[in-house]
C-alpha cells in the first residue's frame, strides 16, 4: 500500500518505522513548491493514522536524522524541478526570439 504524504514530519516519522520512499514530486501551489511524498510499504496506514491521533512513538534521534535526509532529498529534488524549468523557459524565449526575426 501507499500513501501521499504532505506533512514532512508524517512523512520522516513513516520511514522511521520502516516505510519506502517511491516517489517524490514537486509541485507548485500558489507560487509555492510543495512536497508530496509518496511512501509506501504493509501496514502504512495504521502509523499514518497513529501519527495523526497523536498516538506515534518513535526514536528522536533516529526522527531527527531521518528528517534531515529527507529535507535533504525534498531541496534536491526542488533545484532539478527549477533547473529543469529554468531551461524550458530558455528554450521557450529562444523559440519565441527565433521566431519573430
Amino acid at each position: 500500500m501507499e500513501l501521499q504524504v504532505k506533512d514532512l514530519y508524517e512523512g520522516a516519522y513513516l520511514l522511521c518505522m520502516g516505510f519506502h520512499l517511491k516517489r517524490l514530486t514537486i509541485v507548485d501551489a500558489h507560487r509555492k513548491r510543495k512536497a508530496v511524498f509518496v511512501i509506501a510499504g504493509d501496514g502504512i496506514e495504521e502509523k499514518a493514522e497513529s501519527y495523526r491521533t497523536g498516538q506515534a512513538t518513535v526514536n528522536v534521534a533516529m526522527l531527527k536524522f531521518t528528517l534531515e535526509k529527507l529535507k535533504d532529498t525534498m531541496f534536491t529534488k526542488i533545484r532539478e524541478t527549477e533547473q529543469s524549468k529554468g531551461k524550458r523557459e530558455t528554450h521557450e524565449q529562444s523559440r519565441h526570439y527565433q521566431e519573430q526575426h
